[in-house]
């Protein structure tokens, strides 16, 4: 919970080993009594750095240009390529292709998306490492972040629920997706509504974009058009270097904002962590 007593001590943005905590409500989050519990109201995002290697990033980004080469002469009425599942609707987004990793991209791919999902659970649940000469990981402060995220901490018997959302056919294409940016593209404000959302950063070489992040943003006031990328000023913008994973709860407002010049590659899903009924 969040502590209106003034006497309530405050607290500074959390840190530790590989990851870091970021204040996007400053007043509110200082009132938190954890990173966890921040996370939990929306009111902070971790980074973690060197999450990713140069070579699974390589590889997902590879994958997603061979599926954008292959579709290249299917283009439809708005000249978009057919390879991006949200209707290529400007409410949403401009210019940002989306690519599904579960049912467009190939085996490699697939791969490097389950070690990704595995290596945060591990961070978060202090789980065995899997070289077992290595001692397990405990940080818990992450721990605790987990449980208070999903509501519980039995990773290993639970079931992982990827947001999905249909294409023109009513076909589900589920998160992960590798989400590519070209020049002038966007995603507007929006929330995933999803247990935690975990976003990977494949390169630097762009400029403009980022991750934005809102707390203070009124969808009722929302006096811009359709189809433009600016929105209110975000509470915080974070342009993390390349592998680095950015996690946020699912009701965070955020937005990925206008690229400039160059190409911006990230991984990006949000999920629910079920618990197994037996």
């Amino acid at each position: 919970m969040i502590h209106d007593d003034p006497s309530y001590p405050r607290r500074n943005e959390a840190s530790g080993q590989g990851w870091q905590e970021h204040f996007v409500d400053q007043l509110a989050a200082s009132k938190t009594h954890s990173v966890g519990e921040a996370v939990k109201q929306c009111v902070s995002y971790v980074t973690l750095s060197n999450f990713a290697t140069v070579d699974e990033m390589q590889i997902l980004h590879q994958a997603a240009m061979d599926v954008k080469t292959q579709f290249s002469n299917k283009q439809d009425d708005n000249n978009n390529d057919g390879t991006h599942v949200m209707g290529a609707t400007v409410a949403a987004h401009y210019n940002c292709t989306r690519y599904s990793i579960e049912t467009l991209l190939n085996s490699n791919a697939k791969s490097v998306s389950a070690v990704f999902l595995n290596r945060l659970l591990r961070f978060l649940g202090h789980w065995e490492e899997e070289d077992e000469t290595k001692e397990p990981i405990v940080d818990i402060m992450m721990s605790e972040l987990g449980r208070m995220v999903f509501g519980h901490a039995d990773w290993k018997n639970s079931t992982v629920k990827w947001y999905a959302e249909p294409d023109d056919t009513g076909t589900l294409h589920p998160e992960p997706k590798v989400n590519v940016y070209d020049i002038g593209g966007y995603f507007r404000i929006h929330e995933d509504g999803m247990d935690l959302t975990l976003l990977v950063v494949f390169n630097d070489s762009f400029e403009g974009g980022g991750t934005a992040f809102y707390c203070h943003h009124d969808d009722d006031n929302d006096d811009h058009d359709e189809g433009e990328s600016e929105i209110k000023t975000p509470d915080r913008i974070e342009r993390a270097k390349s592998g680095t994973a950015i996690i946020w709860g699912g009701l965070m407002k955020h937005a990925g904002l206008p690229i400039t010049s160059g190409q911006r590659a990230i991984f990006v899903g949000s999920f629910d962590l079920l618990e197994k009924v037996e």
